[in-house]
């Protein structure tokens, strides 16, 4: 239901449904990406920011969360952090090649 929330545009709807999925699968890391994705759609980047850290806990080389993870740390004004985990994606990506 998230995903057809999300897809209609109703992102408070979306929001809710995610809400209720991690709460019913705290392990998985789709749903915690998909709940940042709201988070990031509707303006509240320091929300997505713990969705994001618990993705690459349960999946480390998850490259779409730690390029959003990038992203709101750079924005956020922390740069050092912010380059840490672009390296860590260009790594892999050349490690991958």
């Amino acid at each position: 239901m998230g995903k057809k929330f999300l897809a209609a545009g109703q992102l408070a709807d979306a929001l809710s449904h995610y809400h209720a999925a991690v709460d019913l699968d705290p392990d998985n890391y789709l749903t915690y990406f998909k709940r940042a994705t709201v988070f990031l759609a509707i303006g509240k980047s320091k929300s997505a920011l713990p969705d994001l850290e618990r993705v690459l806990e349960i999946k480390p080389d998850f490259s779409a969360a730690r390029l959003q993870k990038a992203n709101i740390l750079l924005k956020q004004g922390h740069i050092d952090r912010a380059e840490h985990e672009y390296k860590t994606v260009l790594c892999r990506a050349l490690n991958t090649r």
